[in-house]
């Protein structure tokens, strides 16, 4: 189990939970042997840090789980390999490779399926086959692995869009964290201060709490989607802040609101309401049985008598990483008890002169939703 210094939230619990589903799928679908992989990037990181509790920084890696064998990880760097030992739930933590970033390192994917063709496998699932590796590593693997490969993504993000009990405190945890952070957000928006300045700051409490990975967000102007820049914010301007960071244990999460500096327009603030109006509305809305796009529709009519672009989807699950579902117009599947949602209305007028965005956090409950910012969508006077 992991040697990391232990949270509130019961993480070997949630540990167990997620190798136990693991044995499952692995039982269900008769296979042999499951490769877990995954790189060092945010929507990339989430499968190797939910079965290993440790992701490099940019390089891939990878967990062999074979029937009855205790998993092996491989890296590509000596530091990685110490690391993901040291501070991950994998025991045996090996390295392979040079550390190369960019190409796709032939031997080190030669050894790793020498490993797996050891254990005489008939079917092997791969976790990232299709979607997160690149061509030529997929195909590297084809090639070398004895068996029928599946790719068993698809299979894996329903595991993971599920969160026990144990997983749902955790994120509570990593929130807490993120609404401490923008909370800072009321005392660093000043006119005249840039939007990196303003960042350091909330930067700073949420590295100073624990958080592993971060982007802060703050802008005025129809989008806000890009790192802190140079660009100062004026007066009389809507801003929208944004706190998504990955905690210590792992779980990743989101915080956005919306701030007025000095007077802004009439149409300005009909936005603003209206974003802030459709997470009232879904806030008491979300529950079991739903289907998805119950959620992008609430949004649409709240926007429906405004000339508006959207600028992002309107939300996804999240944990370990972004988890299914996708929050669409198209998406009919329905909402279940234990999946945790983010929803972040997100649009621009509709010449793109400014913009509006807000972010919760809901658990989905047996028989509701809990909102983490406790249902308070205020927009923020400045």
């Amino acid at each position: 189990m992991s040697n990391k210094l232990m949270t509130s939230y019961d993480e070997q619990a949630a540990v167990r939970y997620r190798w136990d589903q693991l044995d499952l799928l692995m039982e269900t679908e008769k296979l042999d042997v499951v490769v877990i992989y995954g790189k060092g990037i945010i929507t990339q990181y989430g499968f190797l840090y939910y079965f290993g509790g440790y992701y490099p920084i940019l390089r891939p890696g990878f967990i062999i789980y074979a029937k009855g064998q205790e998993p092996v990880a491989y890296y590509s760097t000596r530091a990685d390999s110490y690391l993901a030992k040291h501070m991950g739930f994998i025991k045996d933590s090996r390295y392979l490779g040079t550390g190369d970033v960019i190409h796709s390192e032939a031997d080190l994917y030669k050894q790793i399926s020498e490993l797996i063709n050891s254990y005489e496998p008939n079917r092997v699932g791969v976790i990232g086959l299709e979607s997160m590796m690149s061509g030529n590593q997929s195909t590297l693997f084809k090639q070398l692995l004895d068996g029928e490969l599946l790719d068993i993504t698809n299979n894996v993000e329903k595991i993971k869009g599920i969160k026990s009990p144990d997983e749902q405190d955790g994120i509570r945890q990593s929130f807490s964290v993120a609404l401490e952070s923008f909370e800072e957000f009321k005392h660093a928006i000043k006119p005249g201060r840039t939007s990196a300045e303003i960042a350091a700051d909330i930067e700073k409490i949420a590295r100073g709490k624990g958080a592993i990975d971060t982007l802060i967000f703050v802008e005025e102007g129809p989008y806000f989607l890009r790192k802190p820049t140079s660009n100062k914010i004026t007066n009389n301007s809507l801003v929208t802040a944004y706190v998504e960071m990955i905690d210590e244990n792992g779980y990743w999460v989101e915080k956005g609101g919306l701030f007025v500096v000095g007077e802004i327009s009439v149409e300005e603030m009909k936005l603003a309401e209206a974003c802030v109006n459709a997470m009232k509305e879904i806030n008491q809305t979300l529950k079991p049985g739903i289907p998805v796009n119950t959620v992008a529709n609430i949004i649409s009519k709240h926007t429906e008598s405004l000339k508006v672009k959207m600028g992002i989807w309107h939300g996804h699950g999240i944990g370990v990483d972004h988890d299914l579902p996708i929050l669409t117009d198209t998406d009919t599947s329905l909402l279940e008890e234990g999946m945790v949602i983010s929803v972040h209305p997100n649009f621009s007028d509709g010449e793109e002169k400014f913009g509006a965005s807000i972010a919760d956090v809901f658990v989905i409950t047996k028989d509701g939703a809990e909102s983490l910012s406790s249902g308070e969508y205020d927009i923020i006077n400045i």
